[in-house]
């Protein structure tokens, strides 16, 4: 997307340039196009179309006209910083895309505020695919409970296989948990970054940056080579809920980035959905908050998935597609194989039909509670002693479950 149109794109990132770079704001750009000095932003790589402005032809205010003449005096340097912004797209295969451009994403054109542009790297079609079969927010703590962290794994593949984009915004904790569930599903993941595409943040997560580069999508409102700054978070935020078609809240402490996104997206009239967790926990108390405002409570995929088709519904027959879209196809879909609750009632009921990789699953979810011992496994699967350790091994050996003082718990990479 960089060189399909050289000059408009000039003229992209010289906005981003100005953006950042001037005391132009948005409340000037308004000024410009509601007297008609300018027909959109692009126009302020204009210097002959500015020169007028500068010189009172236009009924401005006098605070634009003063912004736009300190603008040009820095024009040459802001034509500088573009050509760095250039050379880094270039060489980090870096997209630009405008409000302007027939791709622009859907759910962001239908909100105010959004960027005017923004850039990316990895696969846009997913912007595409997001738009007609549903995308859902996963947020939560940097330091989450191995509960929670659990039940994001969980419930993101769950959402991922039916097609439904993860979107998140690549911290520690959850976001890495939701990116890494989600990545290789069929619905794919969007990582919003707070500074540019180029720049990995937290350094940390450069493993799930590659991986999303190469199979999913990395977008910024911010130019290339921009660093993260602490006043950029609270956008990227409101980006990462504007989006989405729902919020899925995993975790939350009683003040947290979290609890911005989902008010954000509450504001854009988009459901939020929120683990419930221990309300002796302090790190979770954020997310209790929400349910007790009018959060919805989230027991499972299935609720999102009928949050998540009510707003594609919609999408779809503004872009004049078929309303319906089928997110189970068959009743063996709606079960699955993979089905927590469905393996509960099978492993009652008819436990020798049960695979050793769903007895596996059955563990996992004991274990997404608390630490537990063999023998405790036992009861709650109503194995043998041999069969249980057998499972335990294969689960240790693969890295899924740590053992420590003869008790086993889940473990996250």
């Amino acid at each position: 997307m960089i060189l399909d149109n050289a000059e408009s794109r000039f003229e992209d990132m010289f906005y981003s340039a100005v953006m950042l770079n001037t005391e132009v704001t948005y409340k000037t750009l308004c000024d410009l196009k509601d007297n008609m000095a300018i027909k959109d932003y692009r126009d302020l790589h204009d210097r002959e179309l500015l020169k007028a402005i500068a010189k009172g032809e236009f009924k401005l205010r006098n605070d634009t006209v003063l912004r736009i003449k300190k603008l040009l005096e820095t024009f040459g340097n802001l034509e500088n910083i573009v050509e760095k912004y250039i050379q880094i797209a270039q060489a980090n295969n870096i997209g630009v895309v405008s409000v302007l451009d027939k791709f622009y994403p859907y759910n962001w054109r239908a909100l105010s505020g959004m960027p005017q542009v923004f850039y990316c790297r990895g696969d846009y079609s997913l912007i595409d695919s997001m738009t007609l079969k549903g995308s859902v927010a996963v947020v939560g703590s940097r330091s989450p409970s191995k509960y929670a962290q659990y039940a994001t794994d969980q419930i993101c593949k769950e959402l991922g296989e039916k097609a439904v984009t993860i979107v998140s915004g690549m911290a520690y904790g959850i976001d890495r948990q939701a990116h890494l569930s989600s990545v290789n599903t069929k619905g794919g993941t969007i990582a919003i970054l707070a500074g540019g595409v180029d720049n990995i943040y937290p350094p940390k997560n450069k493993d799930i940056y590659d991986l999303i580069s190469r199979n999913g999508l990395i977008i910024s409102e911010m130019p290339p080579g921009q660093q993260p700054l602490r006043q950029y978070f609270p956008s990227r935020n409101r980006l990462i809920a504007g989006l989405t078609d729902c919020t899925v809240v995993m975790e939350a402490g009683t003040v947290s980035g979290t609890l911005h996104t989902a008010s954000f997206a509450a504001n854009q009239g988009k459901e939020v959905f929120v683990l419930p967790n221990n309300i002796y926990y302090e790190n979770a108390k954020g997310g209790l908050k929400l349910l007790e405002d009018g959060g919805n409570v989230l027991l499972g995929a299935e609720n999102v998935i009928d949050s998540v088709a009510r707003s594609v519904m919609y999408k779809r027959l503004a872009l004049g597609c078929p309303a319906e879209l089928n997110y189970y196809d068959d009743k063996e879909d709606f079960e699955g194989q993979n089905d927590i609750d469905a393996i509960r009632v099978l492993a009652k009921v008819k436990p020798e039909v049960i695979s050793d990789d769903q007895w596996k699953l059955l563990i996992q979810d004991a274990l997404s509670l608390k630490s537990l011992c063999v023998d405790e496994l036992c009861v709650i699967t109503m194995l043998p002693f041999y069969k249980v350790s057998k499972l335990l091994t294969e689960l240790e050996l693969n890295g899924t479950v740590c053992q420590e003082k003869g008790k086993y718990s889940l473990t996250f990479v």
